[in-house]
């Protein structure tokens, strides 16, 4: 009540004077009390149903004593015992609805016309009773079902209201032929009056019954989401914690993007996981990949992958969704040709992609593959959070990439320094042999950076480097300082390598002396070979200034 008076006085308050405005907001409301939104309606209609179908094993046992008791006393009473079979039909009308309420029955529509007719059953008692076993009688028993009958089931309200309206004509037809005035006028007018009032009852309780459901519905529903969304704020904060755990288990950044490319994968039970990065020609290579076992390899095939096509198409869908997912890669032929014929021969079906972004800009991209249908959109959340720890991880690698070769590598001539040969020294060399090493020392520097400059001098060093490197390959050639050199050739043939030998005398010709050895044995130490090709160098740098005629003191530094 006190609610209801706070309804009405707000609505004075919102309709002010206008009475146009508030006998429209009446009409409103009286609409209303006769409708139920459909789509809410949809929303708990199994709900209302297993109800019903629950409230219909109680009435029929209540049915099923009353009738049966009914029909004990028609066998002993002369006013009654004439319609005794209708007694006796509705005690087995009522044990037949009891047997099919204890039946699981599935079918959704079979539930409603059992109950419906259950209901109208009940009415038509009430208007046989009214009417052929009693009409001389006011039609206490008729109005009494009529009225209770929104207390025993939920249902839509035109429907409930329709049967009423139906139980009214035909009570209406029946007493025109077998009652008398002014029984009949007096009955009329009740069935009439309480069939309305029935009717506005109805309304109101079927109303009330349907938003009770959709109330503890939607509680139901917000409390599963609430679990949902917790164990998903535990799953998100397992997934972070496992990949800063995956970070902190390893030194190397390298080896822990390794690491969180096979998490991913697994976590998401993918098919395949991958991270895709752009190189320096502007195309993009597949640098770290992990495969589910059976799934074949596809990171050598995806080297040099080029801008133009599939990654064009999915960084302009990044700028917008952050994410691309492909549900059906059947369904995406019919868009991207393209895509479809690069990705079908991977045997890809499924798949989710996520940007790398470092400073605001995408250098690459990782996916995983063939993630299963109902993970797809968890993994497009989970997109953020790995791209996050993936560019972090990127971003540390390439610096740890930056320091370790501003440590082994020679700034001048992007040749390994003194520090890089450290292995050489301290490993066994048995698994490198055959050793071959190449010391070189520069003829002339001396002389350059005297007439020339220093930067003469630099350069010609320069230019030494790349033929040693050219010749030897890069990660084989060390400046150990000034204008000296040295190339160590782990598991080289003596062909191969005296190969590679005259092809650098060839290319240096009289500006570098050279000394070469290799090993004999697998235990020949690093020490005894440098010393040889060391001697062997000396001896061709003296020769060098015999042949040239200069002053050795002269020209060297």
């Amino acid at each position: 009540v006190t609610r209801s008076m706070k309804q009405e006085a707000h609505w004075l308050k919102t309709m002010g004077s206008s009475p146009e405005l508030g006998e429209k907001k009446r009409m409103n409301q009286i609409v209303s009390l006769f409708m139920f939104s459909c789509g809410d309606y949809e929303k708990v209609k199994q709900d209302v149903w297993e109800e019903n179908w629950k409230a219909m094993r109680l009435y029929s046992v209540v049915a099923l004593v009353a009738f049966g008791v009914i029909t004990l006393v028609s066998v002993f009473s002369l006013s009654i015992g004439k319609f005794k079979w209708v007694y006796l039909v509705y005690t087995f009308l009522s044990l037949v609805y009891f047997c099919i309420s204890r039946c699981q029955l599935r079918s959704f529509l079979g539930k409603k016309l059992v109950v419906y007719s259950f209901f109208a059953a009940l009415l038509l008692f009430g208007i046989i009773t009214g009417t052929l076993i009693t009409p001389e009688e006011f039609t206490v028993n008729y109005i009494v079902f009529m009225v209770a009958a929104p207390l025993l089931f939920t249902a839509r309200t035109a429907v409930m209201n329709g049967l009423i309206l139906s139980s009214m004509l035909l009570y209406i037809g029946l007493a025109f032929f077998v009652q008398h005035n002014p029984i009949l006028s007096k009955n009329l007018v009740d069935v009439i009056l309480y069939g309305v009032l029935s009717m506005l009852l109805t309304a109101m309780m079927m109303r009330r019954k349907l938003q009770r459901i959709l109330y503890h519905k939607e509680m139901e529903t917000l409390e599963v989401s609430k679990r949902e969304s917790q164990e998903r704020i535990l799953n998100y904060e397992r997934f972070l914690t496992d990949m800063v755990r995956y970070a902190a288990s390893e030194e190397n950044p390298d080896k822990v993007l390794n690491q969180l490319v096979e998490y991913i994968g697994q976590r998401v039970t993918a098919d395949r996981a991958y991270i895709f990065e752009q190189n320096n020609r502007g195309t993009f290579d597949n640098t770290y990949e992990w495969c589910k076992a059976g799934v074949p390899k596809e990171k050598d095939n995806l080297q040099d992958v080029p801008y133009e096509g599939i990654i064009e198409t999915w960084f302009a869908q990044y700028q917008e969704s952050n994410n691309v997912i492909i549900h059906d890669i059947e369904e995406c032929k019919k868009t991207s040709e393209a895509i479809y014929e690069r990705l079908k021969p991977q045997g890809v079906n499924t798949l989710v992609t996520g940007p790398i972004k470092i400073n605001g800009k995408m250098v690459g991209f990782y996916g995983v593959d063939n993630p299963p249908e109902e993970k797809l959109h968890e993994i497009s959340k989970l997109i953020d959070m790995i791209e996050f720890m993936i560019s972090f991880m990127i971003r540390l690698r390439n610096n740890a990439d930056v320091l370790e070769h501003s440590a082994l590598y020679d700034q001048l001539t992007d040749c390994k320094n003194r520090k890089a040969l450290d292995w050489a020294y301290t490993e066994k060399l048995e698994k490198y042999f055959p050793l071959a090493v190449v010391m070189c020392d520069l003829n002339g520097l001396k002389e350059i950076n005297d007439q020339k400059g220093h930067d003469a001098g630099d350069k010609f060093i320069v230019q030494a480097a790349q033929t040693l490197k050219s010749v030897f390959g890069k990660r084989h050639v060390y400046r150990l300082g000034g204008d000296e050199f040295i190339a160590v050739l782990p598991n080289i043939t003596h062909p191969a390598f005296q190969k590679l030998l005259e092809t650098a005398k060839s290319q240096l010709g009289a500006t570098a002396s050279l000394g070469t050895t290799i090993s004999g044995t697998k235990d020949t130490d690093f020490e005894s070979l440098l010393k040889a090709a060391d001697a062997e160098m000396y001896e061709n740098k003296k020769q060098y200034y015999i042949v040239t005629g200069k002053d050795r003191r002269k020209h060297s530094l």
